[in-house]
C-alpha cells in the first residue's frame, strides 16, 4: 500500500470503529450491565429489548472485526518483516492487537450467543402476556451474570489494546 491515501482512510475507519467499540464495551460493561443487574425484573426485561432490538452486540463486533481487520492491514504495511525484539513500536502494537484479536473472539465466542439467547428468553417474556416464570427469571439473571463477566473481560481487554496503540508508537524512542 504505497498510497497515502489509502493509509489515511485505513486510519480513519480503524480509529472510528475503534472508538465505537471500546466507547460502547466500557458503558455496556460498567454502566448498563451493572444497572440491568441492579434493577431486578425490570432491568432483566430491558436487557432483553435492548439485545432484541437495538442488535448492540452484533453492532459492537462488526465495529471490532473493522477495527481489527483495519488494523491488521495498517500493521502489514507499517511493520511486516520487522523483528519482534525488545520494547519496540512493533512489539507494543502487535501485543495490542493480540489483545484485541482476543476480545474479538471473546465476543463471537461467549458474548454474540449469551446476548442472542437473552434477546430471546425477554422477547419470549414479552409475548407470553404473563409475568416471567421463575425458569425464565433464572435463566435470564444466568445470561446477564456470564454477559456481565465477559464484558468486563472484553472492555479490560481493549482498554489495554488502547493503551498499547496510543503509547506503541513512542516506544524504543
Amino acid at each position: 500500500m504505497d498510497s497515502p491515501s489509502v493509509i489515511i482512510i485505513l486510519r480513519i475507519i480503524h480509529l472510528v470503529a475503534g472508538a465505537f467499540w471500546v466507547g460502547g464495551a466500557l458503558v455496556t460493561a460498567y454502566f448498563v450491565l451493572p444497572t440491568v443487574k441492579a434493577s431486578g425484573p425490570v432491568g432483566g426485561q430491558f436487557a432483553g429489548a435492548l439485545m432484541a432490538r437495538t442488535h448492540l452486540p452484533e453492532w459492537l463486533t462488526w465495529a471490532g472485526v473493522v477495527s481489527v481487520l483495519s488494523g491488521l492491514l495498517l500493521y502489514w504495511d507499517l511493520y511486516a518483516g520487522l523483528p519482534w525484539a525488545g520494547f519496540e513500536p512493533q512489539v507494543v502494537i502487535g501485543i495490542g492487537g493480540l489483545l484485541a484479536i482476543i476480545s474479538l473472539a471473546l465476543g463471537f465466542i461467549v458474548s454474540a450467543p449469551t446476548a442472542a439467547r437473552m434477546g430471546a428468553v425477554g422477547k419470549a417474556i414479552q409475548t407470553q402476556g404473563t409475568p416471567p416464570t421463575p425458569t425464565q427469571i433464572a435463566e435470564r439473571d444466568k445470561l446477564l451474570a456470564r454477559l456481565t463477566n465477559a464484558a468486563m473481560v472484553n472492555a479490560a481487554l481493549i482498554v489495554i489494546t488502547l493503551v498499547c496503540m496510543a503509547i506503541g508508537r513512542y516506544a524504543g524512542a
